[in-house]
């Protein structure tokens, strides 16, 4: 079988970036840090008066493994997908605070667990045209159930446990129904198979 070799259609060196020429916020209110308009330049001279950004708390995911090599996860009610959903526990990352102090805290907050060993996952912007904010992924493993939960979210939380080979179907991803999750879901478990 013949390899085929990728290239390059573009150097990546040699592409240019917008210029924010003006910067309006228009609204900033609950957890939407603000929603701002922006008179922006284009490389090739092009101005665009309305170009729109949202900016809002980062975040951290926390996929959980039991000493037992199972997985916690959540069922919630998310309003922004409008259902019950399958989800991670996470939350809140505060200004100036180390992402990873917050995936454990979130993860006792959430679930009553604490884990031994905790695995950075890496960190993405969820929206890449107006930026949003920054998911922060970890895998926590040899989590131990440590007390009760006590989160303070306006969501009631059911603690489910799952095998990992349960959460790599498409079905459950269809629960998850956000691409955070599937994407943690998907780190998390190639994460295990490099260990």
């Amino acid at each position: 079988m013949r390899k085929l070799r990728s290239k390059l259609l573009y150097n990546p060196s040699s592409m240019k970036t917008w210029t924010t020429l003006e910067r309006r916020v228009e609204f900033s209110g609950g957890p939407i840090q603000e929603i701002a308009s922006e008179t922006v330049q284009l490389p090739d001279g092009r101005i665009i008066p309305d170009y729109y950004t949202a900016r809002m708390g980062d975040y951290a995911l926390v996929y959980a493994v039991t000493l037992e090599g199972k997985v916690l996860v959540l069922r919630q009610y998310k309003h922004g997908v409008g259902r019950v959903c399958l989800t991670f526990p996470g939350g809140y990352v505060a200004p100036g605070e180390d992402p990873a102090v917050a995936a454990e805290r979130e993860l006792i907050e959430e679930t009553g667990y604490r884990g031994t060993r905790l695995t950075p996952l890496g960190s993405f912007v969820t929206n890449a045209n107006q930026g949003c904010n920054t998911a922060h992924m970890f895998r926590i493993d040899g989590c131990q159930h440590v007390g009760a939960p006590n989160s303070g979210d306006l969501e009631e939380m059911e603690l489910v446990q799952y095998a990992p080979g349960e959460l790599l179907t498409s079905s459950r991803f269809q629960e998850m129904g956000v691409l955070g999750y599937v994407t943690l879901v998907l780190l998390a478990e190639r994460r295990a198979t490099q260990m």
